[in-house]
């Protein structure tokens, strides 16, 4: 947190580095500007300065006094710098968001007269269904840009109280969310994109006493060291086919309606297992070539 103190009144405020240090209203506020900015409706300046007034809660008022507006409004501009913290600066000078988070700061959504509830921290309440079709919904709107995408992904995680996935017709409900604030939607977007990021990068989780890295699972099988940040990497359509195939699972209904961790620890497991099956068999071919 910025801590921004005000000796003329005697206030001190704290003004979150990031998105991951936002609470709901400021999380909200702030994902809609995200949005602009990165629609190029806003420049990064407006971006800043609007930033700075959601995350204080305040509204900007004209002084009626010329020489004070001006130096209002060159503090402003100054405290709205550190919104630079929400930023990355690659070696091209380009910026990005920090997605740094995988607790969600909105878990309920109220919304024609009804209550939503979304994923719990870390999504982990999902099923193997909804990850699958809610990495189908980031790959489609990374390659389309079209908003509908993020609608349907907002769709296949927040539910009703008690309803499961399987029940849920998603055309309807994305017909239902049709004037549903854009503030949840993208901010949900920017959520799952930080979560996608920590499955595929960092995941590594205590089992049984063992530390096993999940990112192994989203990893080239060309080149092991290559990390895949696009949702396509996993092939997931595929990968639920292949053990629907293998009734390791079940049946594809029984897979997608699994506790998704369960299904990715269980993948694990194969990808381990069919390494040191492959690691075996060609220290086999080595030795036997040796004494040939």
């Amino acid at each position: 947190m910025h801590s921004i103190e005000i000796a003329e009144i005697g206030k001190r405020y704290w003004l979150p580095e990031n998105l991951g240090e936002c609470d709901r209203r400021q999380y909200l506020d702030i994902s809609k500007l995200v949005l602009m900015y990165q629609m190029a409706e806003i420049s990064l300046e407006e971006f800043r300065v609007l930033g700075l007034y959601a995350l204080l809660n305040m509204v900007p008022e004209e002084s009626a006094l010329e020489n004070i507006q001006d130096e209002k409004w060159e503090n402003i501009y100054i405290l709205s710098e550190l919104l630079n913290s929400f930023f990355t600066i690659d070696a091209d000078g380009r910026m990005h968001l920090i997605q740094d988070y995988i607790h969600n700061p909105v878990k309920s959504v109220k919304y024609k007269l009804r209550t939503l509830y979304g994923p719990k921290d870390s999504f982990s309440d999902i099923t193997y269904g909804q990850l699958e079709d809610g990495v189908g919904e980031l790959q489609n709107f990374l390659k389309s840009g079209e908003i509908q995408s993020l609608v349907k992904l907002f769709a296949i995680f927040y539910k009703f109280k008690g309803e499961k996935y399987h029940q849920i017709n998603l055309e309807q409900r994305v017909k239902f969310f049709d004037h549903l604030d854009i503030r949840y939607v993208y901010g949900f977007y920017l959520l799952f994109v930080s979560f996608f990021n920590f499955l595929t990068k960092e995941c590594i989780i205590a089992v049984d006493g063992k530390e096993l890295d999940l990112t192994i699972l989203f990893k080239s099988a060309e080149n092991t060291e290559t990390d895949t940040t696009q949702p396509e990497g996993l092939g997931m359509r595929s990968t639920s086919f292949q053990l629907a195939e293998s009734g390791v699972f079940g049946t594809l209904k029984e897979l997608r309606e699994m506790d998704a961790m369960t299904v990715l620890i269980r993948m694990y497991d194969l990808v381990i297992r069919a390494q040191r099956e492959e690691r075996e068999r060609q220290e086999a071919e080595d030795k036997a070539k040796e004494q040939s």
